[in-house]
Parts: structure tokens; sequence; C-alpha cells
């Protein structure tokens, strides 16, 4: 005779929620900027090709080496918190920074920094979110998250396009992507409290 496996809560956990939430806001502000960033840097700022394959190359790289380095250090206690609000942290500083470039090179620093801030938040948020969730809930957890983050991107995408189609050029779009980085981090002092 095999023991009954107990039935998993019906809610989602509050950490969860929260995680979410703050996925929204923060891919919110990311996609007001990143579909703008290859007309920005060939049309306004008259970069290559070259600037626009480093654009995603080298960002890409940054993020991968230090999703490596910060979810080690996610293992260990102390960590999690810090890497979770500086990573936050330092793509909702850099985003609308981008605004004010003046050459390519600059955009693609600047992407690099904002997906420096990836590297660093994600192994310790999934790691949250995976101790926050109860047996038998870590599908529908992570499936709410991923839903809640792509939510932001579809709605910070129409938020730039409404901008843009009301007359706003793109590095007034870029930089109101300040104000969802605001709520990102507001989000975040509560759900980490």
């Amino acid at each position: 005779m095999s023991a009954a496996v107990p039935a998993a809560p019906d809610r989602l956990p509050p950490t969860v929620k929260g995680l979410s939430l703050v996925s929204l806001a923060n891919d919110f502000a990311s996609e007001m900027v990143y579909p703008l960033l290859p007309a920005f840097v060939t049309t306004t700022l008259g970069g290559g090709a070259a600037a626009l394959g480093a654009l995603d190359g080298a960002a890409d790289v940054a993020s991968a080496a230090l999703k490596w380095w910060s979810g080690r250090r996610a293992d260990r206690p102390g960590w999690r918190r810090p890497l979770i609000l500086g990573g936050y942290a330092v793509a909702a500083l850099v985003r609308p920074v981008i605004a004010v470039a003046g050459a390519a090179w600059q955009v693609v620093a600047f992407r690099v920094l904002d997906r420096v801030g990836k590297g660093l938040r994600t192994p310790a948020r999934d790691a949250i979110l995976a101790d926050a969730t109860p047996r038998g809930l870590h599908g529908r957890a992570f499936g709410f998250h991923r839903a809640a983050d792509h939510a932001g991107a579809v709605l910070g995408s129409l938020a730039a396009w409404g901008f843009l189609h009301r007359g706003a050029d793109v590095r007034e779009v870029i930089g109101w992507s300040w104000v969802p980085g605001v709520l990102v981090m507001l989000a975040l002092l509560v759900v980490l409290r």
C-alpha cells in the first residue's frame, strides 16, 4: 500500500505573484526600448551592421557569463536578494540613459550593461520562485511568471508604438522607460522584504 501524495494548494504564493508583477514591469520597460534600438543605432546614430551585430552578440555573451557566476552565488546564503535587487537596478538605471547616447558604441555598451543586470538577477530570482512554490505547483508558478513576463513585453511594445504614433521621437520613448523601471524597484522592495 503506497502513501497518498498530499494535494497541492490551489493558489500561487504571494512571492510568485509579486515576482511575476516585477517581471511584467521590467519587460514593459525593456520592450519600450529594445525594438527601437536597430533604427536608433542605424538611422539616428549612423551605425552600421557591425554595431547591430555587437548590440545583441555582446549583450548575450555578458548575460550568459554572468548567469553562470550568479547562479553559483545564488546557492549561497545571503546572496539572492542582493543579486536580484542589483540586477534589476542596473537595468532600470541603464535603459533610460540609452536615450542620450551619441554614438552606436555607447548604445552597445548600455545594452551590455542592461544584460549584465539580467545575468545577475535571473538565477537568484528563479531560485526564489522555486523555493517559494509548494510541491505540485512548480509548472503553474513558472508558467504564470513567464506569462506575466511576456504580457509586459507586449504591453511595452504597444506603449512604444503609442508614443511614436503620437509624435514622440525615439529618444523620448527610450527615456520614458524610467517609469516602469521605478515600478520594478518599488515592487521588489515589497516582494523581497
